[in-house]
């Protein structure tokens, strides 16, 4: 449980724009990550492990706008395997906008279509509130390349998108 409050702690912090918090927030969570054992916590906290860790590691450098560490530490929270869609969901989306915001536009639109599928069963505001955070860092220029053309494409036949209603 310690290790999940300092997560969010540092979350929050990111999201303030204070690294210097959150990385001490961040590095206070994989300690107490660390320490866990079998029966040192209840088990509703039992979903909060290393690949959640990582997941929030991916959000708080894209907030902080460190998208190369986003890329690296978020990589390890997504699977894909349909048994976590709302967390795969999310931490495919961050890693869309880390490829975005490095310039590695064309990856992050493919990335973005993945997140998209996993989202097609998702009823949530948060996941739209995501897709419209996506959309937010897209520039002008972006929207300029062919790659940003198919993407949109594809993307206006998702209904996470088309909830978002933003048309480019």
């Amino acid at each position: 449980m310690a290790a999940q409050f300092r997560a969010m702690e540092a979350r929050a912090l990111a999201r303030l724009g204070d690294a210097e918090g959150c990385d001490l927030a961040l590095s206070e969570a994989e300690r107490q990550l660390s320490m866990r054992t079998a029966d040192s916590d209840p088990a509703y906290i039992a979903y909060f492990d290393e690949v959640e860790l990582a997941a929030e590691f991916g959000h708080c450098f894209r907030d902080l706008g460190r998208s190369v560490q986003a890329t690296e530490r978020g990589a390890g929270s997504i699977f894909g395997d349909g048994l976590n869609n709302r967390s795969d969901f999310f931490a495919t989306m961050v890693q869309a906008e880390a490829y975005i915001n490095q310039g590695e536009a064309s990856q992050g639109f493919d990335i973005a279509l993945s997140a998209l599928r996993l989202g097609e069963g998702l009823k949530s505001a948060r996941c739209v509130q995501y897709v419209r955070e996506l959309q937010g860092r897209i520039t002008d220029s972006m929207q300029r390349a062919a790659e940003f053309r198919d993407f949109t494409e594809q993307a206006r036949s998702f209904r996470l998108w088309q909830q978002v209603g933003k048309q480019f």
